[in-house]
């Protein structure tokens, strides 16, 4: 499978492009610990399910480091990690490492970008999945209120364990935010659409996805809190037929989410989390439903 190692370069060689107009560079570290319950464990990116319920203890790090190389060219990049133990399942425990790099340039009526992320998972301690994601987008802000994004998204997807599963995802996404109240509100509606080609013919699929929440800012005993409601629906139709089914798959996807976090103190915040997801398939092993809750713990320096 070709790399698509163009995009990781150019943007490495423009982060270089401007070291004497370059600003101080910022940056920041956060840790996470905190427990999650799964109603139903699987990994949807196999189709492996379990039907059996299970705690996780979640442990969290990412970096976040930020350069304002001059007037209108930024550049951010950062590494993130998450683990995932269960209690008494461990051969569902996952392990995440990602890296991006980020560059835009503010043209003023437009700013223009490109990203790179990879990332490297692991199942139950070996090599699950290889991702490499490079995108090209545009975004605008309106009047300090409405902030418009689109964006073309090339996936390059490696399974060490399942050969036929590797593929090629490209996609095209866009994304509004409304501000209100002072930007202490705001509600966000996106739209993206993929299409994957994978290395056996079963896994190839056409997606549509849409996704909308809504978000407030508030003050509680003189503690800032914030609130999420979101919702995610995903439909994917397979253009070749499954040999199980002896015909096309299509799935169907409702997730809603309601998530609340607190400030402890200005480096210490709680968060709690659930998400109820509906997951409808005419593959038998692929419907189902799942229930997750959460709740972490972050201090950021």
């Amino acid at each position: 499978m070709k790399k698509n190692i163009y995009l990781p370069v150019l943007i490495g060689a423009i982060s270089f492009a401007h070291p004497l107009f370059a600003a101080a560079p910022e940056g920041s570290i956060k840790l996470e610990a905190g427990t999650e319950y799964d109603s139903n464990l699987g990994v949807i990116e196999l189709d492996q399910y379990s039907t059996e319920s299970d705690w996780a203890a979640i442990l969290n790090a990412r970096f976040n480091g930020r350069w304002q190389a001059n007037d209108q060219l930024n550049i951010k990049g950062g590494y993130y990690y998450l683990s995932k133990h269960y209690q008494d399942n461990d051969n569902f425990d996952l392990a995440i490492q990602q890296l991006f790099v980020d560059t835009s340039y503010d043209l003023r009526v437009v700013t223009l970008g490109a990203s790179y992320h990879k990332a490297d998972a692991d199942l139950a301690s070996h090599d699950f999945l290889q991702l490499q994601q490079t995108s090209i987008y545009a975004s605008r802000l309106i009047d300090n209120r409405i902030f418009l994004r689109a964006a073309a998204n090339y996936q390059d997807k490696d399974f060490p364990g399942n050969a036929g599963r590797n593929a090629h995802n490209t996609g095209l996404a866009g994304d509004v935010f409304v501000f209100f109240n002072q930007g202490t509100t705001f509600i966000a509606a996106g739209i993206t659409s993929e299409e994957e080609d994978a290395q056996q013919a079963q896994f190839n699929y056409d997606a549509l996805s849409l996704r909308g929440s809504i978000n407030h800012k508030f003050s509680v005993w003189g503690k800032p809190n914030k609130v999420q409601l979101g919702i995610r629906l995903h439909d994917r139709d397979y253009s070749s037929i499954t040999p199980e089914l002896e015909t096309k798959r299509s799935d169907n996807h409702r997730v809603a989410t309601l998530e609340w976090e607190v400030s402890l103190t200005p480096k210490i915040t709680a968060t709690s989390k659930i998400e109820k997801g509906n997951y409808e398939s005419n593959l038998a092993v692929a419907d189902y439903s799942e229930t997750l809750a959460s709740v972490n713990f972050a201090v950021t320096f």
